[in-house]
């Protein structure tokens, strides 16, 4: 049974976020910047010190930009920083310390410190349903990673990750792919 705590926090969070599911349990400590943009489906578990930061590119009303799906597991301080879209679908597991973000800050004026030159690079992130996330995982802009995917603690996904696949490193690359006619998982030469 949830405590009264939790049930008022979810309150809360319905009337704050363009759309919160049922059934959801998100710890005291995750800040959500911006709420009127982000949707959480039904059965979301989100654990403490996390942060979903979403600074608008284009302030647009009764769209939301960061969508989390159903029975999402989000664990202990993550990231995730949207101007553009971030899409994690059904099922998917994120492990601890994990950063997803679909911008960068421009570095090309060297007259001025990287931190105050403006955001750029946006690119939509999709994280497909069924996929888990490893410990300390970046997820960069315009990456899509596929249905059913392992990622490996500490990679950098950089790049697009096929479905039915594993893979790990900096930057990630694919180690294993499910085989559908050998009804197996097989490693990648």
């Amino acid at each position: 049974m949830k405590s009264l705590a939790a049930y008022l926090r979810n309150i809360f969070l319905s009337m704050r976020l363009y759309e919160f599911g049922r059934h959801n349990y998100v710890d005291p400590g995750v800040m959500i910047v911006h709420p009127e943009y982000v949707s959480i489906g039904d059965n979301v578990i989100i654990h403490k010190d996390t942060l979903i930061h979403v600074a608008a590119k284009e302030k647009i009303k009764g769209r939301p930009i960061v969508k989390i799906g159903n029975r999402v597991h989000l664990g202990f301080r993550c990231w995730i920083a949207a101007r553009l879209d971030i899409t994690i679908e059904d099922d998917v597991g994120i492990a601890s310390n994990v950063t997803i973000q679909d911008y960068i800050h421009s570095y090309e004026d060297v007259t001025r410190p990287i931190k105050d030159q403006p955001l750029t690079g946006e690119a939509p992130i999709r994280i497909g349903r069924g996929t888990v996330l490893g410990a300390n995982v970046i997820v960069l802009p315009g990456v899509t990673v596929g249905e059913h995917c392992m990622i490996g603690g500490n990679s950098v996904i950089a790049k697009d990750i096929p479905p039915y696949s594993v893979a790990v490193g900096n930057p990630a690359r694919v180690v294993k792919v499910y085989d559908r006619e050998l009804g197996k998982w097989t490693r990648v030469e």
